[in-house]
C-alpha cells in the first residue's frame, strides 16, 4: 500500500507543479482573454493551421503546405518536427480557437518538463523534497519559462531533455555493456520528431557519457553492440525525418534559414531568466556547485558528470566563448545553428540535476539544517525568478494590439485568420525573406 501511495504521488506531484507553474505565467492572457503573437508565432502557427485544414477537409499532403504559408506549396513541415506537427494540429482541430489552442499547448510542455525533470531527480537518488525544489528550478529558468513569452520552439526540446539524461544514467549506471537500448532509441527519435536542433544537441549531451562507460565497461564489444542496436531502433523510428532530407536536399534547391550574429545571440547577466539571459543569482549557484565537485571529486561520478558538461555547455552558450571568432571562420553556423543560448536546454538540466545531487550528499554528511537551508536559498532564487518572469510575460503580453477584432482572432472559431508569410514570387536571400514577412493577420 505504501508503495503504491508513493507511485500515485510521483505522477500527482510533478503534474501539479506543471500545472501551478504554467496557470501562474498564463494569467497575463487570462485576464485580457487572447493569446499572443510573439517571435516565432508566425511560422508555427502556419504549420500547425496547415495540419487543422488537413484534418478538415480530408485531404492530406505530408510535403505540401497547401493552406498554411499563402498556399504557396511551401515544404515545412515534412522537415520540421513532422509526426508532432500532426499532434499539434490535430489539437488545433479540437480546440477550435488559437486562444484555446495556446493554453492547452502550454500546459502540456510545462507538464512534460515538469515530469521529466521530476523522474530525473528521482533517478538520482534524491528525496522528493529536493526533486520538487529542482523541478521548480528548471521549470522558472531559461526556455522553459520562456514560452509564454516567445513561443519558441526549443522549449518542447528542453522539455524532453531530462527524459533524454535518464538514458544517459542508464548507459553510465553499468559495468557489463547492458542497457535499455530500446528506450535510448524511441526516446532519440521522440526528441527529433519533435525538434531536430535538439536532437543534434541531445546527441552531444551523449557523447561524454558514453566515453565514460566504454571506459568503464567490462564488455565493450556488448555496449557498442547494445549502441549499434539503439542507433537502429533512432533510424527506423525516424526514416520520415531523415528520408525527406535526402529527398529535398537531392533533389531542390532549399531556402536557407535567416541570419543570426552569434555573438549577439549568446547568454548574457539579465535581470530575468529567458532564453537569452539567465539570473546572477543562478550563476552564483552554479560556481558553488562547480567549487562543491572539485573538492569532492572522488564522491560521486555522475555529480562530476552533470556538473563538467552541464559548465562546458553553459560556456558554450555564453558570452564569455569567442562567438565573434566563430562565425567569421564558420558563416555557415549564422543560419543554421543561429542561436548560442539554445545550448542552455543541455546546459541547465544538467547543472540542476547536479545541484539535487549535491544537496542529497550534503544532508548524508551534514545535520538537516545545511539541506533545508540549501533548499531554502533555491526557493529564495525561483521564487525571485518566477516573479520577473511573470512581470516581463505581462510585458510581453501588453506589446499585443488590444482590440476587437485581435479578440475575435484568438477567441472566435474562425481558424483561417493566422499569421502569414509573403509569399516568395523570386530567389531572395535569407536575410530578404526575413524583412518580407507579414506582422499582420490575414482573413
Amino acid at each position: 500500500m505504501q508503495v503504491t501511495k508513493k507511485k500515485y504521488y510521483d505522477y500527482l506531484v510533478p503534474f501539479a507543479l506543471g500545472l501551478i507553474f504554467a496557470t501562474i505565467l498564463l494569467i497575463p492572457q487570462f485576464q485580457i482573454h487572447i493569446g499572443v503573437k510573439l517571435s516565432d508565432t508566425q511560422f508555427h502557427f502556419n504549420r500547425f493551421y496547415d495540419v487543422y485544414e488537413q484534418f478538415k477537409n480530408h485531404n492530406f499532403s505530408y510535403f505540401q503546405m497547401n493552406y498554411g504559408f499563402g498556399q504557396t506549396g511551401r515544404v515545412v513541415n515534412a522537415v520540421y518536427g513532422p509526426f508532432f506537427s500532426y499532434i499539434l494540429g490535430f489539437l488545433l482541430f479540437i480546440t477550435g480557437s488559437w486562444f484555446k489552442f495556446q493554453v492547452l499547448i502550454t500546459y502540456i510542455v510545462f507538464i512534460i518538463g515538469s515530469y521529466g525533470m521530476y523522474r530525473l531527480s528521482l533517478k538520482l537518488k534524491t528525496s522528493r523534497i529536493t526533486a520538487i525544489v529542482v523541478t521548480l528550478l528548471f521549470l522558472t529558468t531559461g526556455y522553459m519559462s520562456s514560452w509564454t513569452n516567445s513561443n519558441s520552439f526549443s522549449t518542447w526540446g528542453a522539455a524532453l531533455v531530462p527524459y533524454v539524461l535518464i538514458q544517459a544514467i542508464n548507459l553510465v549506471d553499468n559495468d557489463k555493456g547492458r542497457f535499455k537500448w530500446t528506450s535510448l532509441g524511441a526516446t532519440m527519435a521522440i526528441v527529433a520528431q519533435v525538434h531536430l536542433l535538439s536532437t543534434v544537441l541531445c546527441v552531444l549531451a551523449l557523447v561524454p557519457f558514453f566515453i565514460y562507460s566504454l571506459y568503464q565497461s567490462k564488455n565493450k564489444a556488448v555496449l557498442c553492440i547494445n549502441l549499434g542496436k539503439a542507433i537502429a531502433v533512432f533510424l527506423v523510428l525516424t526514416a520520415n525525418v531523415w528520408g525527406a532530407f535526402l529527398l529535398l536536399y537531392s533533389t531542390n534547391h532549399m531556402a536557407p534559414t535567416f541570419d543570426y550574429p552569434l555573438s549577439s545571440t549568446a547568454i548574457t547577466v539579465g535581470v530575468v531568466s529567458v532564453w537569452n539571459t539567465i539570473l546572477d543569482s543562478i550563476l552564483v549557484i552554479f560556481f558553488v556547485q562547480l567549487c562543491y565537485v572539485l573538492t569532492n571529486f572522488k564522491e560521486s561520478k555522475l555529480n562530476n558528470l552533470f556538473t563538467i558538461e552541464g559548465f562546458i555547455f553553459l560556456l558554450l552558450s555564453s558570452q564569455l566563448f569567442p562567438w565573434s571568432f566563430i562565425e567569421t571562420s564558420f558563416p555557415v553556423l549564422k543560419s543554421s545553428f543561429q542561436f548560442p543560448n539554445r545550448l542552455t536546454i543541455i546546459a541547465y538540466p544538467l547543472l540542476f540535476s547536479a545541484i539535487g545531487i549535491t544537496i542529497t550528499k550534503l544532508s548524508e554528511k551534514y545535520d538537516s539544517r545545511i539541506t533545508n537551508l540549501s533548499r531554502l536559498l533555491i526557493v529564495g532564487i525561483i521564487i525571485s525568478n518566477l516573479s520577473a518572469n511573470y512581470i516581463f510575460t505581462t510585458h510581453r503580453v501588453k506589446e499585443n494590439p488590444i482590440n476587437e477584432a485581435t479578440v475575435q482572432e484568438f477567441v472566435n472559431n474562425n481558424i483561417s485568420k493566422v499569421p502569414e508569410y509573403l509569399p516568395i514570387q523570386k530567389y531572395m536571400g535569407a536575410n530578404e525573406i526575413q524583412n518580407n514577412g507579414l506582422n499582420d493577420l490575414n482573413a
